[in-house]
């Protein structure tokens, strides 16, 4: 087993394809599969699984998955910190965030980025809090933003803010006071994710804790999505203001903050299992923080310290 051969496996299952991998790793596709199959007997296990759709990993090829992911940052990381020995930050950042999170930090963060270490290749990937968990996991990101990290045992998570959370209508309901009781938004017909994904978690924890039941109009797995079926009228949701806070303003929704109880969610932010510090890290992590700071700041009261 060689550094080449997990490189070459990992791409083909993040490709889900030999064909779409050769081409990335400019290599023949012969001398790929001819690589796989060096690999496979070696370890005497089949690592991967043809289909209708592509290939995927066996049992066995997600255990060496993991293990490969960790193995290549291990290497990217030694030869990263040989190169921070002299000159500025430098090296490639694979940063998991949210898509509520990217609506709050993402472009405040980029431009922070390429004002203080512009040679740092920043890669931001967004996903769910249990899929960023999942990734920081399995050592596919260094990095991330989560709001469910218990989504994923034996990965430390620190609290970065709390954001209180808003009932979020569409544009021609009636309009909605200062503040809403959550004993109204257990009476709106509500669009929210689908079990196991934090937000519908706490709406629904906070229902049982106050002998409430919750009216669930659509599950949707995609922020996005809720935003848009919101504003075409077809219910309600529950989200922190800076999603939806550029279609407020517009006048697409309307928005108020849930109180009585007040219902606030906490991000925090983790490394990938593997994760060993360097300048390039040091310095993301250090935008982080100031990214974060001048977001409290600057929220009018909405963002806060854990």
């Amino acid at each position: 087993m060689d550094v080449r051969q997990l490189r070459y496996f990992v791409e083909i299952v993040d490709a889900k394809s030999f064909t779409k991998a050769a081409d990335k790793v400019r290599v023949a596709q012969p001398a790929l599969g001819l690589q796989i199959k060096k690999l496979e007997d070696e370890l005497g296990v089949s690592l991967l699984r043809r289909h209708s759709r592509g290939v995927e990993p066996t049992e066995a090829g997600g255990v060496l998955l993991k293990h490969a992911n960790a193995i290549l940052k291990q290497v990217e990381q030694a030869r990263q910190e040989v190169t921070d020995l002299s000159g500025p930050p430098r090296g490639d950042i694979v940063l998991g965030i949210t898509p509520t999170a990217s609506a709050l930090l993402a472009v405040r963060l980029v431009k922070a980025c390429r004002e203080t270490c512009p040679l740092v290749s920043l890669n931001i990937v967004e996903g769910l809090s249990e899929e960023i968990m999942r990734r920081l996991g399995d050592n596919s990101i260094d990095m991330g933003f989560t709001y469910n990290p218990s989504a994923v045992s034996g990965i430390a998570a620190e609290p970065l803010l709390v954001e209180d959370l808003y009932l979020v209508g569409p544009a021609d309901a009636a309009p909605l006071s200062e503040s809403v009781r959550f004993a109204e938004v257990c009476r709106k017909s509500l669009i929210l994710p689908s079990r196991g994904f934090g937000m519908r978690e706490w709406v629904e924890e906070t229902a049982r804790d106050c002998r409430l039941k919750v009216d669930i109009a659509f599950e949707i797995d995609s922020v996005s999505t809720m935003r848009e079926l919101v504003e075409g009228g077809l219910g309600w949701t529950v989200l922190p203001f800076a999603s939806v806070a550029p279609s407020v303003a517009a006048g697409r929704l309307v928005a108020a903050p849930i109180a009585r109880p007040r219902m606030s969610r906490t991000l925090s932010f983790a490394y990938a299992s593997s994760h060993s510090e360097n300048n390039a890290s040091r310095a993301v992590r250090e935008a982080i923080d100031r990214v974060i700071d001048e977001s409290i700041r600057d929220s009018g009261g909405h963002l806060r310290k854990p």
